[in-house]
Protein backbone atom coordinates (compact mmCIF):
# COMPACT_ATOMS: atom_id res chain seq x y z
CA UNK A 1 0.00 0.00 0.00
CA UNK A 2 1.27 3.31 -0.90
CA UNK A 3 2.06 5.94 1.95
CA UNK A 4 -0.10 9.14 0.88
CA UNK A 5 1.38 10.91 4.34
CA UNK A 6 3.69 12.50 2.33
CA UNK A 7 2.08 14.39 0.31
CA UNK A 8 1.86 17.28 -1.15
CA UNK A 9 4.14 17.40 -4.01
CA UNK A 10 6.72 20.58 -4.04
CA UNK A 11 5.82 23.21 -6.51
CA UNK A 12 9.00 24.24 -8.49
CA UNK A 13 7.47 26.55 -11.16
CA UNK A 14 3.79 27.90 -12.31
CA UNK A 15 3.41 28.98 -15.85
CA UNK A 16 -0.02 30.57 -17.12
CA UNK A 17 -0.48 29.67 -20.46
CA UNK A 18 -4.19 30.63 -21.12
CA UNK A 19 -6.25 32.83 -19.31
CA UNK A 20 -9.84 32.65 -20.54
CA UNK A 21 -13.28 33.43 -19.45
CA UNK A 22 -14.26 30.29 -17.79
CA UNK A 23 -11.13 28.75 -17.22
CA UNK A 24 -7.47 29.26 -17.24
CA UNK A 25 -4.99 26.38 -18.23
CA UNK A 26 -1.23 26.28 -15.88
CA UNK A 27 1.72 24.24 -16.27
CA UNK A 28 3.04 23.44 -13.46
CA UNK A 29 6.84 21.74 -12.43
CA UNK A 30 6.20 19.68 -9.50
CA UNK A 31 9.04 17.55 -7.56
CA UNK A 32 7.04 14.50 -6.32
CA UNK A 33 7.22 13.26 -2.74
CA UNK A 34 9.24 10.95 -4.12
CA UNK A 35 11.63 12.82 -5.38
CA UNK A 36 10.74 12.42 -8.65
CA UNK A 37 10.48 15.28 -11.21
CA UNK A 38 7.36 16.23 -13.39
CA UNK A 39 5.07 18.40 -15.27
CA UNK A 40 1.30 18.74 -14.84
CA UNK A 41 -1.21 20.19 -16.77
CA UNK A 42 -4.37 21.96 -14.70
CA UNK A 43 -7.33 23.55 -15.91
CA UNK A 44 -8.58 26.39 -13.17
CA UNK A 45 -12.24 26.52 -12.90
CA UNK A 46 -14.76 28.38 -10.49
CA UNK A 47 -16.53 25.33 -9.74
CA UNK A 48 -20.12 24.92 -10.60
CA UNK A 49 -23.69 23.73 -9.53
CA UNK A 50 -26.22 21.84 -10.56
CA UNK A 51 -30.15 21.29 -9.10
CA UNK A 52 -32.77 18.28 -9.49
CA UNK A 53 -36.01 19.85 -9.76
CA UNK A 54 -38.58 17.97 -8.06
CA UNK A 55 -42.54 19.10 -9.21
CA UNK A 56 -45.05 17.90 -6.63
CA UNK A 57 -45.72 15.13 -7.74
CA UNK A 58 -42.32 13.74 -7.93
CA UNK A 59 -41.47 14.23 -11.86
CA UNK A 60 -38.21 16.40 -12.35
CA UNK A 61 -37.20 18.90 -14.72
CA UNK A 62 -34.00 18.73 -16.94
CA UNK A 63 -32.56 20.77 -19.91
CA UNK A 64 -31.80 19.52 -23.46
CA UNK A 65 -29.32 21.81 -24.73
CA UNK A 66 -26.17 21.52 -27.36
CA UNK A 67 -22.54 20.76 -25.81
CA UNK A 68 -20.14 22.10 -28.52
CA UNK A 69 -17.14 20.21 -27.04
CA UNK A 70 -19.31 17.16 -27.48
CA UNK A 71 -20.89 17.98 -30.56
CA UNK A 72 -24.39 16.83 -29.52
CA UNK A 73 -27.02 17.29 -27.61
CA UNK A 74 -27.34 15.90 -24.14
CA UNK A 75 -30.24 15.49 -21.45
CA UNK A 76 -28.64 17.34 -18.14
CA UNK A 77 -29.44 19.06 -14.88
CA UNK A 78 -29.55 22.43 -14.89
CA UNK A 79 -26.59 23.82 -14.07
CA UNK A 80 -24.08 26.83 -14.08
CA UNK A 81 -20.58 28.19 -13.28
CA UNK A 82 -20.13 29.91 -9.89
CA UNK A 83 -19.81 33.70 -10.12
CA UNK A 84 -16.91 35.01 -8.51
CA UNK A 85 -18.02 35.35 -4.12
CA UNK A 86 -21.19 33.49 -4.94
CA UNK A 87 -21.42 30.59 -2.59
CA UNK A 88 -23.03 27.20 -4.75
CA UNK A 89 -26.49 27.78 -3.20
CA UNK A 90 -26.81 30.87 -4.81
CA UNK A 91 -25.43 29.46 -8.42
CA UNK A 92 -28.13 26.68 -7.89
CA UNK A 93 -31.00 29.06 -7.53
CA UNK A 94 -30.04 31.32 -10.21
CA UNK A 95 -29.87 28.12 -12.72
CA UNK A 96 -33.18 27.09 -11.10
CA UNK A 97 -34.80 30.34 -11.81
CA UNK A 98 -32.63 31.10 -15.19
CA UNK A 99 -33.02 27.55 -16.80
CA UNK A 100 -36.27 26.44 -15.78
CA UNK A 101 -38.62 28.82 -14.27
CA UNK A 102 -38.89 27.89 -10.74
CA UNK A 103 -37.57 29.26 -7.69
CA UNK A 104 -36.87 26.60 -4.75
CA UNK A 105 -38.68 26.79 -1.14
CA UNK A 106 -36.36 23.93 0.07
CA UNK A 107 -33.01 23.56 -1.91
CA UNK A 108 -30.67 20.55 -0.23
CA UNK A 109 -27.37 20.23 -0.87
CA UNK A 110 -26.54 16.27 -2.00
CA UNK A 111 -23.50 16.02 -3.43
CA UNK A 112 -19.87 17.18 -3.56
CA UNK A 113 -17.60 15.86 -6.66
CA UNK A 114 -14.64 16.92 -8.69
CA UNK A 115 -15.69 16.84 -12.90
CA UNK A 116 -12.28 15.61 -14.31
CA UNK A 117 -9.52 15.14 -11.10
CA UNK A 118 -6.95 14.24 -13.35
CA UNK A 119 -6.33 17.46 -14.85
CA UNK A 120 -8.96 20.30 -13.51
CA UNK A 121 -10.04 21.58 -10.46
CA UNK A 122 -13.43 22.08 -11.35
CA UNK A 123 -15.69 20.84 -7.90
CA UNK A 124 -19.42 20.44 -8.57
CA UNK A 125 -22.30 21.18 -5.94
CA UNK A 126 -25.19 19.55 -6.40
CA UNK A 127 -28.76 20.32 -4.68
CA UNK A 128 -32.08 18.64 -4.62
CA UNK A 129 -34.75 21.25 -5.04
CA UNK A 130 -38.66 21.23 -3.75
CA UNK A 131 -41.65 22.99 -3.06
CA UNK A 132 -41.25 25.08 -6.39
CA UNK A 133 -42.76 28.06 -7.18
CA UNK A 134 -43.36 29.39 -11.16
CA UNK A 135 -41.10 32.61 -11.86
CA UNK A 136 -40.12 34.19 -15.15
CA UNK A 137 -36.85 31.95 -17.02
CA UNK A 138 -34.42 34.31 -18.48
CA UNK A 139 -31.73 32.03 -19.31
CA UNK A 140 -28.51 33.08 -21.11
CA UNK A 141 -28.19 34.84 -24.82
CA UNK A 142 -26.06 31.95 -25.72
CA UNK A 143 -27.64 29.30 -24.51
CA UNK A 144 -30.70 27.17 -26.19
CA UNK A 145 -32.52 25.16 -23.84
CA UNK A 146 -35.90 23.05 -23.62
CA UNK A 147 -37.01 22.07 -20.57
CA UNK A 148 -38.11 18.36 -20.08
CA UNK A 149 -40.04 16.91 -17.84
CA UNK A 150 -39.76 13.25 -16.63
CA UNK A 151 -41.39 10.83 -14.31
CA UNK A 152 -39.12 8.90 -11.80
CA UNK A 153 -39.99 5.81 -14.06
CA UNK A 154 -38.29 7.38 -17.37
CA UNK A 155 -35.38 8.93 -14.90
CA UNK A 156 -34.91 5.03 -14.13
CA UNK A 157 -35.51 4.08 -18.11
CA UNK A 158 -32.75 6.99 -19.14
CA UNK A 159 -30.24 5.66 -16.46
CA UNK A 160 -30.36 2.40 -17.14
CA UNK A 161 -30.63 3.03 -21.37
CA UNK A 162 -27.49 5.29 -20.71
CA UNK A 163 -29.59 8.29 -22.07
CA UNK A 164 -27.27 10.35 -19.26
CA UNK A 165 -24.20 11.44 -20.55
CA UNK A 166 -23.01 13.65 -18.27
CA UNK A 167 -21.77 12.58 -14.63
CA UNK A 168 -23.45 15.62 -12.68
CA UNK A 169 -26.75 14.56 -14.19
CA UNK A 170 -25.85 11.09 -14.02
CA UNK A 171 -24.92 11.90 -10.17
CA UNK A 172 -27.65 13.80 -9.05
CA UNK A 173 -30.76 11.57 -10.59
CA UNK A 174 -29.08 8.41 -8.95
CA UNK A 175 -29.18 10.04 -5.58
CA UNK A 176 -32.50 10.63 -5.79
CA UNK A 177 -33.98 7.45 -7.19
CA UNK A 178 -32.03 5.84 -4.38
CA UNK A 179 -33.61 8.06 -1.44
CA UNK A 180 -36.62 7.35 -2.71
CA UNK A 181 -36.09 3.45 -2.91
CA UNK A 182 -35.14 4.20 1.03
Amino acid sequence: MKDFSKLPHTLNHRKEVYRGRIVNLVVDDITTHHGIHTIREVFQHPGGAAVVPVLPGGDVLLVRQFRYPMQEVLLELPAGKIDAGEPPEETAARELSEEVGFRAGRLTKIAECYSTPGFCDEKLHIYVAEDLTPVQASGDDDEDLEVVRLTRAELQEHLQNGRFRDAKTIIGIQHLLLQSEG
